[in-house]
């Protein structure tokens, strides 16, 4: 007999409810659109601008599509509707791109530029960034050092040399993140591709669940976890959202010369506190300096770890050549890195002249570039979102939000650094995305702080820093050895940790640097 299938009504099938989802966000965005009148403050490309940027955010927390989706489409709506700041050939002046064609009402002459072309080429600006070519090519070192299992090979490394004791293994965990940090630009792919494997097999080894002695594997998965906030912190390279912090940056302070090396040099003291201190303060908030940390009676807690990472080691066997090539290509690139003030090659070419050598050199294929989908994602979502920060800042869009915080800020008699960075940091824990906070809020709090004079290197350096730290990883959350108050209470803890030593001993930092 024949089975009919029955089709599901319209409102169950996964294309309506993918728009229903939708909802929320293009209801804000209409809002914003249609709602706001124009004023000298906010131009009719100013409020467009901000429909579309305010509609994307809410879209990024309420709907599960890809965020590069949702950067084409409104890249996509900006350029149809020539939402755009464009150049009049004639002047060399930015104008509205709706405007070109027409009549200036003060001379009379016509604006010489070309609306629909113009705008698209707006809308392609962003992907010629050189930080968002850093961060591509970031991507396809980190890819190598997951291939060839460089990272696996580092971490087991740390933890046959630091395993001898619990607080060992904590510093082994911090020391793999620090190490792979500069070449791995997604902390979800160093944390959860690399770092967090090895941290499972350990907490695993060691006969911990989160049922029995769940104290070790709670300790070994807070340091996981947020030493891989701090490391994505401490590099402009350790997350793929930092260079949307220089971006907006550079367009407000030009003069500025904060680069690769600025970022790290600035980060390097109150950053490496932070690791040193870490696993201490969760070997006390996990009872641990109470309880003993043996693997069995009678038997030492070294032996069946570090007896495990050999293990792995001889499972892995000695290095080969695409891991000896890649540690010299890494240690080629780092040097060039941290010289660039004197050879004068930019970062960004130096990332990329490791893409090539690795090609060349056989360790990776140009398959392994192509078929690197996290990479091309990030470039696309990210290029799209600097194109979207600058041309907020162009429209006066930016500008304008910030000059409201900053009346607020006037208004309640705050000190200007200390209170915009302590409310974007805190900001950061409302979303789960640390991507989507800081393409939310950055390019509004710096306009808010350069509206109120503060001194731009410590200021865009809080906020560098401040957007990666806030974050809650689900990743380890996830395996369960960690209940949801003590998550919250360490979380927030840490917080209040993480501000002292960067309002104390990083502003100390920065005095000697000259940042202020």
């Amino acid at each position: 007999m024949r089975q009919w299938q029955v089709a599901q009504p319209w409102w169950r099938q996964e294309s309506y409810n993918k728009f229903i989802s939708f909802a929320p966000s293009l209801l804000v965005g209409l809002v914003i659109w249609f709602s706001i009148s124009p004023s000298d403050e906010l131009t009719p490309t100013a409020i467009h601008l901000l429909a579309v940027f305010v509609s994307c955010i809410v879209a990024m927390v309420t709907t599960n599509t890809d965020i590069s989706v949702i950067v084409m489409t409104a890249l996509i709506v900006l350029s149809l509707t020539r939402s755009f700041q464009c150049e009049d050939h004639r002047t060399g002046l930015n104008i509205e791109c709706r405007l070109c064609g027409e009549i200036e009402s003060g001379s009379g002459m016509i604006y010489q530029c070309n609306g629909a072309k113009d705008a698209f080429d707006q809308a392609l600006k962003g992907f010629s960034s050189r930080v968002v070519w850093l961060i591509f090519a970031a991507f396809h070192l980190g890819k190598a050092v997951e291939v060839t299992q460089l990272g696996h090979r580092v971490s087991l490394m740390m933890i046959k040399t630091f395993g001898k004791h619990m607080l060992g293994l904590g510093y082994a965990i911090v020391l793999s993140e620090l190490m792979l940090g500069p070449f791995v630009p997604s902390n979800t792919a160093r944390g959860g591709g690399i770092i967090l494997p090895v941290v499972h097999s350990i907490v695993k080894t060691l006969g911990s669940t989160p049922t029995h002695n769940s104290e070790i594997g709670e300790f070994l998965i807070l340091v996981g976890s947020h030493a891989n906030l701090i490391s994505a912190s401490m590099y402009l390279t350790g997350m793929a959202p930092n260079p949307i912090v220089l971006a907006k940056a550079t367009q407000l302070y030009p003069d500025l010369n904060f680069n690769f090396m600025t970022w790290l040099s600035g980060s390097s003291v109150p950053s490496i506190t932070c690791i040193l201190c870490l696993p201490l303060i969760l070997w006390y908030f996990c009872g641990l300096d109470k309880k003993s940390t043996k693997l069995k009676p009678g038997e030492s807690f070294s032996s069946g770890i570090i007896q495990h990472a050999k293990d792995e080691l001889d499972l892995i066997g000695p290095m080969s050549f695409k891991e000896s090539s890649l540690c010299c290509i890494l240690f080629m690139c780092l040097c060039l890195w941290i010289t660039s003030g004197y050879t004068q090659l930019d970062p960004t070419l130096v990332a990329l002249m490791g893409v090539c050598l690795l090609v060349h050199t056989g360790t990776m294929t140009w398959r392994d570039v192509s078929t690197n989908t996290t990479a091309w994602e990030s470039f696309f979502w990210l290029g799209g979102f600097v194109t979207i920060a600058q041309e907020l800042s162009e429209a006066g869009t930016s500008a304008f939000l910030g000059h409201k915080i900053s009346l607020a800020i006037v208004h309640f008699h705050l000190p200007a650094v200390p209170s915009l960075a302590i409310a974007y940091f805190l900001t950061s824990f409302m979303f789960s995305s640390l991507s989507t906070h800081i393409v939310a809020f950055v390019g509004t709090f710096l306009d808010a702080g350069h509206a109120l004079g503060v001194s731009p290197m410590v200021f865009i350096g809080l906020l560098a820093y401040f957007g990666a730290l806030g974050g809650l990883s689900t990743m380890y959350y996830s395996l369960g050895y960690v209940s949801r108050p003590k998550w919250f209470t360490v979380g927030f803890t840490l917080a209040l940790f993480y501000l002292l030593v960067y309002f104390t001993l990083g502003m100390a930092w920065w005095k000697i640097l000259g940042w202020y």
